[in-house]
């Protein structure tokens, strides 16, 4: 079995077409790469990139590569993960993601799972406070992570947005 192509980035901030047009050009020019793995704030951070980020999210734009991220927070990630959160194929424990639109995945909280044969477990947002839903982790996502560190095994990748 061949070893997955992963390629990952920093903060998107709702930069979607440049995001996307780069993988495009480094997936035609050293690829093919099985998935994209952004860690860093995803979101805008100013109204005006909203649009952008909805054109994907609302099917008028095509996200190329299979796509996870972490960093749940900035301007439309409320609005956006709120309707993810209800949508019925996203119920129940889904550690591998909740499905934004096709090809594009939230890493919610903490968890663990394993993408193409390697063990990738993560952390997203700062520590619950003032009931704020998004944007943070709870005590629940701690302990679920040091569960997941008796497990027998090697994590292959860790990712955590911000850095603590």
């Amino acid at each position: 079995m061949a070893s997955p192509r992963i390629l990952l980035c920093g903060d998107v901030l709702g930069r979607l077409n440049q995001l996307f047009k780069r993988v495009n050009s480094v997936n035609k020019s050293a690829g093919p790469f099985d998935a994209l793995f952004c860690v860093g704030q995803f979101f805008p951070d100013e109204p005006d990139r909203l649009d952008e980020l909805m054109d994907y999210v609302e099917g008028r734009a095509q996200v190329p590569l299979l796509t996870y991220f972490i960093g749940d927070y900035g301007v439309g990630a409320p609005k956006v993960l709120s309707a993810v959160s209800r949508n019925s194929a996203n119920q129940g424990f889904k550690m591998d993601g909740f499905k934004v639109c096709d090809n594009l995945f939230w890493l919610k909280g903490s968890g663990k799972f394993t993408f193409h044969g390697l063990s990738v477990a993560y952390l997203s947002g700062r520590q619950l406070s003032n009931g704020q839903q998004f944007g943070t982790y709870s005590q629940i996502d701690i302990d679920t992570l040091r569960a997941f560190a008796e497990e027998p095994g090697i994590v292959d990748f860790f990712l955590r947005y911000p850095l603590l």
